[in-house]
């Protein structure tokens, strides 16, 4: 595989939701009026990124994993398949009450993965907040028959968002992402999602939304609240370094760049680079790309060591070894047992 910082143009979708924010502050080329997403890092046969650069621009993200595999993959990625999509979300109005279905549930109703999945907030608006599960819990009893009454939003819990930080979804839990909010999204690769409440909201057609209400109450958790999530950071002369929640799926971590970083994917996971603001330079196989606001960097497993470099912010998503990525560096520099399992899930 010839080793270089692959940049990837997203695949955009409509949704009566979406904005102009997308467009207009980060710079994705987009054909509709109202874009939702943007799937940054997608292999998903719902809708696929495609590299911009190099030896293998135009071959998109399915393609490119099937060709290479492991040497894009790396050594810690189960099966054959890209395992991630990482998206941006411009939710211009609130988005419909919904839930995920975890991998068994999916597999066998879906033909597809579960979504578990994380957001972290890279814009908000005042008073811009997230549905997270339930404020007590409930019975599924009383779930159906509030979903039926269009009650349900008297018994969800709304967390007024906070700009920078991070949500872990889990699948099962039941969440609606508020209006005024520009989300990085980062999941299993999986389009799994049951609409469990609308709003009473119109389509892009001017037709109600379809919902799944019997598959949602299946895979729905109506104990579960949910809240922002954890992080560590560590501050160094060119970086400070943001350890954010890991599970089996995929891990994040935010650099605050000053200065020059390397990075390294020791061969053992794909790592998806994310700038969300400022401009700098990503170098890998010896190639310089340079990266602002909005774009999306792939590098290869099998890299190796790299740098980023610049004033800028950027998210990194791998798989992770959590004793190697997180206890390791961490208990190294004193943090306790508690704070570091803690971004772990435990």
């Amino acid at each position: 595989m010839v080793i270089y910082p692959i940049k990837m143009t997203p695949c955009t979708k409509a949704a009566p939701w979406g904005g102009s924010k997308l467009s207009r502050e980060f710079y994705k080329k987009t054909e509709f009026e109202f874009t939702g997403e943007s799937w940054e890092a997608s292999a998903h046969r719902n809708g696929k990124s495609v590299a911009s650069n190099g030896e293998y621009a135009g071959c998109d993200l399915a393609e490119l994993t099937e060709k290479f595999g492991t040497e894009l993959l790396g050594s810690r990625v189960k099966g054959s398949e890209f395992p991630v999509l990482f998206k941006l979300i411009d939710a211009r109005d609130k988005l419909s009450v919904q839930v995920h279905p975890d991998d068994e549930y999916a597999r066998r109703e879906e033909n597809d993965n579960g979504k578990t999945e994380m957001w972290t907030v890279i814009g908000c608006e005042e008073g811009a907040g997230l549905y997270l599960g339930f404020k007590e819990p409930i019975t599924k009893e009383e779930y159906a028959v509030r979903i039926r009454n269009n009650t349900l939003e008297e018994v969800l819990q709304f967390v007024p968002a906070e700009l920078g930080k991070s949500y872990f979804l889990p699948a099962g839990l039941v969440h609606a992402i508020g209006a005024g909010l520009v989300i990085a999204e980062i999941q299993q690769s999986s389009d799994s999602t049951y609409r469990v409440y609308d709003w009473g909201r119109m389509g892009l057609d001017g037709k109600p939304r379809q919902l799944h209400v019997g598959k949602a109450i299946d895979v729905s958790n109506t104990s579960w609240a949910g809240s922002a999530s954890e992080s560590i950071s560590v501050t160094t002369d060119a970086c400070v370094r943001e350890w954010l929640n890991s599970c089996e799926y995929f891990a994040a971590m935010k650099l605050t760049l000053t200065g020059t970083v390397c990075e390294n994917t020791d061969g053992e996971s794909f790592h998806i680079v994310f700038v969300s603001e400022g401009e700098g330079r990503v170098v890998c196989g010896g190639e310089e790309v340079v990266v602002s606001k909005g774009e999306t960097v792939i590098i290869p497993a099998c890299a190796g060591e790299y740098t980023l470099a610049g004033n800028m912010t950027a998210f990194r998503y791998w798989t992770a070894d959590r004793e190697r990525d997180y206890v390791a560096p961490l208990a190294a520099l004193g943090f306790s047992s508690e704070a570091i399992a803690a971004l772990c899930g435990e």
